[in-house]
């Protein structure tokens, strides 16, 4: 939805000032997802507002729940016939959480990542963005499900540091109390190193958390699964992160994908902890190790004890790290995992 053309449209047809919030309230707080169910709301203006100032700037082609209950991912066709996705998950017990998409598709084609197979087809709009949310919200009130929606995280299709402005503007309704109101720190945006858009966000944001997808810690290894380490190597990204820690005080989340013979040994943990102190604030970085869920791609997972190995390699370096859940694999729904196939 666009607040300001629903302003914008109910004052030219000259109606009370407290019509827009009347409406608001009823979209982003309750969860209604048309205008018909806005009883406070005249007939006649509820039917005219269904064309003149659509609700959804997407509509659910399909919603998938995984086998255990913790994970639905919904694929969203956008009004211009494309398609993207985003997942409603629970890493623990009564917390719930969005993961949406910034782009559809992506340009930068990290080697393990499946929605890098798809190529960049666009940037989404604030609105689009911001709409995932409005859509998990109503979801949960049409499924009558016990859930409450706590954290947002920019972690699904695309790079949002390429797609700053709509970020940012998407994080702004996010935050704002007459719309979402959701708190700073219940949001959190990943990107893959993008270095200017690191310092740039914490000048815009300063409360919201940042993620970042380091998966090496040498620079040879890193290009070849992240190829924009080519451009903003780790170097730059050391510069961006001390940057970023005198405009933000919040915590910076580095993830990073446990890959099979690849960048899961204790060297590499090792190289990880030496990174990590060159940045400095050791106590403000958090590794998530995600063992790696499988894609299109020549890569595997790392076993689960090499896991637990590397997490005590960083601990007993001082590098505080968890080894995070892997949810919704069974739904294509998991990290790494999200691409728009065609409807067969």
């Amino acid at each position: 939805m666009r607040p300001e053309l629903l302003r914008t449209y109910l004052k030219e047809k000259g109606e009370p000032e407290y019509r827009a919030a009347q409406v608001l309230k009823a979209v982003y707080r309750d969860g209604a997802a048309h205008y018909r169910e806005i009883s406070v709301l005249p007939a006649a203006l509820r039917k005219e507002l269904e064309t003149a100032v659509p609700m959804q700037s997407s509509t659910a082609a399909v919603v998938k729940a995984s086998s255990d209950g913790t994970t639905y991912k919904a694929v969203l066709k956008l009004r211009d016939g494309l398609r993207v996705e985003t997942v409603l998950m629970s890493p623990k017990p009564g917390h719930w959480t969005a993961c949406i998409s910034s782009q559809v598709g992506c340009a930068l084609a990290c080697g393990f990542c499946a929605t890098g197979l798809m190529g960049l087809l666009r940037n989404l709009t604030a609105e689009e963005i911001a709409d995932q949310v409005l859509f998990w919200r109503q979801y949960i009130r049409a499924q009558k499900l016990p859930v409450k929606l706590s954290n947002i995280v920019y972690m699904g299709m695309g790079e949002p540091f390429q797609n700053l402005d709509a970020v940012s503007e998407s994080i702004r309704a996010l935050i704002d109390p007459g719309l979402f109101g959701l708190g700073q720190r219940h949001i959190a945006v990943s990107t893959v190193g993008l270095a200017p858009g690191i310092e740039e966000f914490g000048r815009r944001f300063g409360q919201v958390h940042l993620a970042l997808s380091l998966h090496a810690a040498n620079d040879a290894l890193r290009t070849k699964l992240v190829p924009v380490n080519k451009a903003y190597p780790l170097a730059r990204l050391r510069e961006a992160l001390q940057a970023y820690f005198k405009l933000s005080n919040q915590k910076v989340f580095i993830e990073y994908i446990l890959l099979l013979g690849e960048n899961d040994g204790q060297g590499h943990a090792r190289e990880l902890a030496a990174y990590l102190k060159s940045v400095g604030h050791t106590e403000r970085l958090h590794v998530n190790l995600i063992v790696f869920n499988p894609t299109d791609t020549p890569h595997a997972p790392s076993r689960r004890e090499a896991a637990r190995q590397f997490r005590d390699a960083l601990a007993r370096a001082g590098i505080n790290a968890t080894i995070r859940k892997n949810l919704g694999q069974d739904i294509e729904g998991a990290c790494g995992q999200l691409i728009v196939k065609e409807p067969k």
